[in-house]
């Protein structure tokens, strides 16, 4: 396995692997043209390329040994809607997903740990931030396991539906 920094060269790898990832957790929860919708305004390589480019985020890209890409991990300041989140002096892990055939390699936990230590190199002892749906208790577990308590809640919009996102802090 090969985890690097994302570069513009792999934005066309990155596009396919969250439009992936997103359909094969979420997929389901939507009407097709919403989730389309969405995937090409969140995963378009374009739409990536302006998120990669900014010195206050952190991605990082898992490759195969065969070089297909499996796994991601986007890091930053905190956008959750919470009275206490402020992006000036706290971060967020906003993406981390893995593709379902490379899950259990403990992919998830290193991606994890390797966007936790950036937030706190970033922004010190400040809270910490991740949202995840309501729904996902693989992620819940894991996030609960690295100090993470539920401390609020927000619709998650994809076109005309709405999710609950549970918003967790540490």
């Amino acid at each position: 396995m090969l985890i690097h920094p994302v570069h513009s060269e792999d934005l066309n790898d990155l596009s396919r692997l969250g439009r992936d990832t997103f359909t094969d957790t979420f997929g389901h929860l939507y009407p097709p043209e919403d989730l389309t919708t969405y995937l090409d305004a969140t995963y378009a390589p374009q739409v990536l390329a302006e998120e990669i480019e900014g010195v206050d985020q952190f991605w990082r890209l898992v490759r195969d040994d065969m070089g297909r890409a499996i796994a991601y991990i986007q890091a930053g300041p905190v956008g959750l809607p919470h009275p206490e989140a402020d992006p000036q002096t706290q971060g967020e892990i906003k993406r981390l997903y893995v593709r379902n055939d490379a899950q259990g390699l403990g992919l998830g936990k290193q991606l994890l740990e390797m966007g936790l230590a950036f937030l706190k190199a970033r922004y010190g002892n400040a809270p910490q931030w991740i949202g995840v749906w309501s729904e996902n208790y693989r992620a819940q577990k894991l996030y609960d396991s690295y100090g993470f308590t539920r401390v609020g809640d927000y619709g998650f919009k994809v076109g005309g539906s709405t999710d609950l996102e549970f918003i967790l802090r540490r």
